[in-house]
């Protein structure tokens, strides 16, 4: 439910996009938005859903990041993310995912928003109770994004669509060796002055 919340908001501030952004002639408090490249370290926080690469038994299956980031030159940024997700499935096999990786990003510095491509590397934990099933495996992201001003001092909305791909090759619902589909929002927080 605070998912549908939040893309309700989104889409109410992608139709007054005054709302996003704010005139370059205001004052000084918003000093960082408009340098085009802000190259404080941020802390990023997403919520979402996955669409797992075996859908036939799916009920529901949520998706929460933490990331912490920098970027490194004019089009590059780096970040650490750690993910937890849970699936809902009918059989209530009690799966859950737990990720850490290296994401590196690509972006566009636009004026109103900033699309981005992202790879990213790491490893993922899966933990299924019934039946029980504990497995750690290599995972590789794709991703597309992007990210709008909402407040000064650079704050801003995140959205992104991902490929997760990981070589688990269980039989469990979700889990078959290939991606999974994740979509997430989320608010990006610079850190420092």
């Amino acid at each position: 439910m605070k998912f549908y919340c939040l893309l309700l908001a989104l889409i109410l501030c992608l139709q007054n996009p005054e709302i996003l952004a704010a005139s370059p002639n205001d004052d000084n408090t918003l000093e960082h938005i408009y340098d085009g490249i802000d190259y404080r370290w941020y802390w990023n926080s997403n919520i979402g859903i996955v669409v797992p690469d075996d859908q036939l038994r799916l009920n529901e299956a949520q998706v929460i990041d933490l990331r912490v980031g920098k970027h490194v030159n004019e089009n590059w940024a780096m970040e650490f993310e750690l993910m937890r997700d849970e699936y809902d499935f009918a059989m209530d096999f009690d799966l859950k995912h737990y990720s850490a990786t290296f994401n590196f990003m690509y972006t566009d510095h636009n004026f109103l928003w900033k699309p981005y491509f992202l790879v990213g590397m790491g490893s993922i934990y899966s933990d299924s109770r019934f039946p029980e099933s504990q497995e750690t495996d290599l995972i590789v992201n794709l991703a597309i994004g992007g990210s709008w001003y909402f407040t000064g001092n650079g704050v801003r909305i995140r959205a992104e669509a991902r490929a997760r791909l990981d070589t688990n090759d269980s039989d469990l619902p979700g889990q078959d060796g290939f991606g999974d589909g994740q979509f997430t929002i989320g608010i990006l927080v610079p850190i420092g002055d």
